[in-house]
Order: structure tokens, then C-alpha cells, then sequence
């Protein structure tokens, strides 16, 4: 399992413990739930916004939370670290240029000098 379909089932088990609280009220476990709902959505390549939005008005922003967040690991999932490339068959390799990079200054090429330009 990937390690950001980890960080979701995380989130996941998260809001069904707090739904077992006793300590809550009704409404805070059905946001809880409404939250796991969306993280679900998310790992699901699903979208109930609308339907969200119109049976479950008052926890539709919790919905709406889970969804996003669990959008955002996925997407990070994909991101490749910064200032890496990813080259099938070789580890990741960082970006550069090399035809710069490995020249002395003495390979360095000459400036160039625009018409009408006096050389001093």
C-alpha cells in the first residue's frame, strides 16, 4: 500500500474513532462521518458534491474537507521531490544542465557581441 493511501486510511479510522466518542453529540458524529465520507470519495475517484450539498447541507463542508484533503495526498503522491526528475530504469536523478555543468571556465564559450556594439 502506498504511503499515501495510508495517510487516508489514517484519516479514515480517525473520524471513526471520534464517531464512537461518547463524548460528542449527534451532530459532531454525523460531521465526522460526513468528513469520511468525502476522504472515501477521494480514494474512490468519486465526487457527490452535489448530491452532498443537497441531503446533507449542514455537513457538507466536512464533506467537502475529506474530499479535498484526500484529493491533495493523492496528487502529492504523484509529485516527484523537488528538483527531481524520475528516468525509467534509473533512480531519481536531479535536474541539470550538463553541458554546463561539467565545463571548466577555460571551455566557457566565448561572450558574443551584438552589431553596432564597441569591444573594449
Amino acid at each position: 500500500m502506498t504511503n499515501d493511501t495510508t495517510q487516508i486510511m489514517s484519516r479514515i479510522e480517525w473520524c471513526r474513532l471520534q464517531q464512537q466518542l461518547h463524548s460528542g453529540t449527534r451532530d459532531e458524529q454525523a460531521g465526522w462521518r460526513a468528513e469520511e465520507a468525502g476522504l472515501v470519495d477521494a480514494l474512490g475517484c468519486r465526487d457527490r458534491i452535489a448530491f452532498m450539498r443537497e441531503e446533507y447541507r449542514s455537513h457538507f463542508t466536512r464533506y467537502q474537507c475529506g474530499l479535498e484533503d484526500g484529493r491533495a495526498l493523492l496528487r502529492l503522491s504523484t509529485i516527484p521531490p523537488c528538483g527531481m526528475t524520475r528516468v525509467e530504469g534509473v533512480g531519481p536523478t536531479p535536474l541539470t544542465t550538463q553541458a554546463w555543468v561539467d565545463r571548466r571556465p577555460s571551455q566557457a564559450p566565448a561572450p558574443v557581441h551584438h552589431v553596432g556594439e564597441s569591444r573594449r
